[in-house]
């Protein structure tokens, strides 16, 4: 395990980690649904606590940039990221405030038995958007939509899917009432 050590105004970069970490969690955003694995996707709409591992960690001071590498878990509550990468860029004007976070490699995002693939994931704070892409999956129960990029408008409760080269695909299975069930957020 490799880890960045250094200080910053008496902290260090563990405490910096942490911090900015559950800042994060305490920020509110717009939950028109709060159980859809879209919304929860900013990581930021519940005040549980959130967990970071990863083989190694190292903290910019200069860009206020956290990076963590190596089979990186994020969880907060039920929710779990899992990622190669995953850089944590701060606000340079509110201490420890999340700007963005970008994921690389083996995205994985679940909740229950929603989960989101891709290759890469980016959290935009001030947008509110979470942008999955490079083969973006979308799974809900045994529900499906794909693309190459999927755009979530967390505030405005909208998904976005781009075809890229390729073509959209979703496979919706009927409920019981005979509706096709979609997840809120995907519509």
């Amino acid at each position: 395990m490799t880890v960045a050590v250094g200080l910053c105004a008496g902290r260090s970069v563990g405490e910096e980690a942490q911090a900015a970490t559950h800042q994060a969690g305490r920020e509110e955003a717009a939950e028109a649904h709060p159980d859809s694995l879209l919304n929860a996707l900013s990581f930021s709409s519940k005040r549980d606590p959130i967990s970071v591992s990863a083989e190694g960690l190292e903290f910019d001071y200069q860009t206020r940039v956290l990076t963590y590498k190596g089979s990186v878990e994020v969880t907060q509550g039920d929710i779990k990221l899992q990622s190669e990468t995953l850089r944590v860029v701060l606000d340079d004007h509110a201490e420890n405030r999340v700007k963005e976070v970008v994921a690389d490699g083996s995205v994985r995002i679940s909740k229950g038995p929603r989960w989101a693939t891709g290759g890469h994931a980016e959290f935009d704070q001030a947008k509110q958007t979470v942008v999955l892409s490079n083969d973006a999956v979308v799974h809900d129960g045994s529900n499906e939509v794909s693309g190459d990029r999927i755009i979530v408008y967390l505030n405005e409760n909208r998904s976005v899917v781009e075809g890229g080269n390729g073509r959209v695909r979703a496979v919706l299975f009927p409920s019981k009432s005979g509706t096709p069930m979609v997840e809120a957020g995907t519509r």
